[in-house]
């Protein structure tokens, strides 16, 4: 069974579009036979993700920090869970754990495990796809960010697959259909 890791937003102060968008890519995840990854914590598009990929018969992997639990913080979904002593644990874990990377909509600690996955395809190791779901356009500062740096010689590499930008969850599906046909 392959997995998909979902980088996403913990926080529940967002607006209802995000969160329908965790509601289509969890269902679509659990309908069609894959195992979720993702960060494990109670709230946002996290705990929406997790709870639509369960309800559809999706196996669920949550990887969480000792804090997190500490906090209170931890979901109920995963059938599946990884504790780990600290971040930088917990993304490795998210990376390995996937065979396709999906940022969804998310703040600081999503572009976080983004750049994470982007920096280590970037440097060989792995070569997983990674989607980023521009949902309303929230991640196009970022992208026009990576395209100023690769104008400017900072982001040096030849390689068009290193991530796909959609513009919603709705794409994302019909990208993750088309790639695994």
């Amino acid at each position: 069974m392959q997995s998909i890791t979902v980088f996403c937003s913990a926080s529940d102060a967002i607006a209802p579009d995000y969160k329908h968008e965790a509601e289509v890519l969890g269902r679509w995840i659990g309908t069609h036979g894959y195992r979720l990854v993702y960060g494990g914590a109670n709230g946002g598009l996290m705990e929406i993700v997790a709870r639509c990929a369960r309800e559809n018969g999706s196996p669920v992997l949550g990887i969480i920090t000792r804090h997190i639990i500490e906090l209170g913080r931890s979901s109920q979904q995963p059938t599946e869970l990884i504790t780990t002593n600290n971040m930088g644990d917990r993304k490795r874990h998210l990376i390995e754990q996937g065979d396709i990377i999906v940022a969804l909509p998310g703040g600081i600690g999503t572009i976080d495990e983004l750049f994470d996955a982007i920096t280590t395809k970037m440097l060989g190791s792995h070569d997983k796809p990674v989607i980023i779901c521009n949902t309303g356009g929230l991640f196009d500062p970022l992208i026009q960010q990576f395209d100023r740096l690769r104008q400017q010689g900072f982001l040096r590499y030849d390689r068009p697959d290193l991530y796909r930008v959609v513009p919603d969850a709705r794409a994302c599906c019909e990208l993750l259909g088309h790639e695994n046909r």
